[in-house]
């Protein structure tokens, strides 16, 4: 692999205007030739960013609307016929939804892009090669085909499957979600697919949002710092590797970046890796690694055989990260201590947990004699979404009162806060 450049450009201290935004992205585009470099007069221009949750930027979550306009802006400016702002977010949540709650819808408004709400529009099944097997033949939104210029844009934020989420792993967001579901069930095939999808609508450039970024418990968790960081690359996998290294974690980790490299699509040796901008050490950040382990909780939990931590196991730790970061596990436990059971496992102290509090069993893989228990809550699919766990379990866990679909994480924080209170 020929040696990568990443460039990175610091920002004014808590400085996220558009005018200290436009000058940190020129700072990291002219070493790589500057914006006209990338996009030519009437280019249709593709803009991914992260919009996989709700939750704002300064949550260390998602990308910031701001930066995004401004880049609009860039790319009118060099020329752009069209710019569309693109993604598909997380499990069962709508993008329109998202993208109006993390402000995205209002920072694109009068821009003259377009948000594109991939899960709303034609997909096409597209041909990846002979050679990839069986993900030879894989959907997805027929306008990735269309554009003549993708720019990523993704959060730099930790991970507890991989230590980081970052440029490679944005590209799981034009997977359409019912084969997502799918590839995620299979474990080390959904790495493999994410890698083919960037190499078959591989982006001419990628910039990472490090103005907020988040560390510990993401990609749901995530706890906010200021690090006022932008970096940008032609090389996705170089970037993550930067990105891992700066934070102090172990870049060698990163399966999404690994199976890229795999492919040929980017560099993983830091020694190939040219810093332009800055120094190593000038943006070197150590941070909190997301805990990789189900038994945090004020929970039993029993994992089998048959599900895998990108599928149901790992929908259920985000819910379950979430709940533990808005102190929400004090309504939770209420009933008594819960236990969850994740596909085919042994309980040998089953009445001693159902006396405890609620027993909720996930996925299909589990076996029949617990899952079909009337004395159980059973939550059905392989893998299962996440809003669906969240919805089914806190049904049949007796608190459905307290949840609707819709509910902003705020307004269940203020209800359950009220419940905690009266209960002393």
């Amino acid at each position: 692999m020929d040696k990568a450049t990443v460039a990175l450009a610091k920002l004014p201290q808590h400085d996220e205007s558009e005018e200290a935004l436009a000058r940190a992205l020129v700072g990291i585009l002219d070493p790589l030739g500057g914006i006209r470099s990338f996009i030519k007069s009437g280019d249709r221009v593709l803009l991914k960013p992260n919009q996989a949750q709700w939750l704002p930027q300064r949550t260390g979550s998602t990308t910031s609307p701001r930066l995004i306009r401004t880049l609009i802006r860039l790319c009118f400016e060099a020329g752009a016929r069209e710019v569309w702002v693109a993604e598909a977010s997380g499990h069962a949540q709508s993008s329109r939804q998202v993208m109006s709650n993390t402000g995205m819808a209002h920072g694109v408004a009068a821009t003259g892009a377009h948000l594109i709400y991939l899960e709303e529009i034609a997909q096409k099944v597209f041909d990846f090669g002979e050679e990839t097997g069986e993900l030879r033949f894989m959907p997805a939104p027929e306008i990735m085909e269309r554009a003549d210029v993708i720019i990523n844009v993704p959060k730099a934020k930790t991970h507890f499957v991989d230590p980081i989420s970052c440029a490679c792993k944005n590209w799981v967001g034009i997977i359409p979600m019912a084969f997502r579901l799918w590839l995620q069930k299979q474990g080390a095939t959904y790495y493999q697919a994410t890698a083919l999808f960037l190499r078959r609508f591989k982006p001419a450039l990628n910039i990472v949002d490090g103005a907020w970024a988040g560390e510990g418990q993401g990609p749901g968790a995530n706890d906010p710092f200021w690090w006022g960081w932008l970096l940008a690359s032609t090389d996705a996998v170089a970037l993550d590797v930067t990105l891992a290294r700066l934070f102090e974690l172990d870049f060698s980790q990163i399966r999404m970046a690994n199976e890229a490299a795999l492919l040929g699509l980017g560099q993983t040796d830091p020694a190939m890796i040219e810093l332009v901008g800055a120094t190593f050490e000038q943006a070197r950040r150590k941070v909190r690694k997301a805990e990789t382990g189900v038994h945090r909780y004020p929970c039993n939990v029993i994992v089998g055989e048959g599900i895998t931590i990108e599928g149901t196991l790992g929908h259920w730790k985000i819910i379950a990260d979430t709940w533990k970061d808005k102190g929400l596990w004090g309504l939770f436990t209420l009933r008594g201590r819960p236990t969850f059971m994740f596909g085919k496992a042994e309980d040998p102290d089953f009445e001693r947990h159902l006396k405890e509090g609620p027993y909720v069993v996930l996925d299909d893989a589990a076996a029949d004699r617990y899952k079909y228990d009337p004395r159980v809550t059973f939550v059905p699919g392989s893998p299962v979404p996440q809003s669906y766990i969240q919805h089914e379990m806190i049904e049949g866990m007796g608190f459905g009162w307290v949840y609707r679909t819709g509910l902003s994480i705020e307004e269940l924080i203020e209800k359950v806060g009220g419940i905690i209170r009266s209960r002393g």
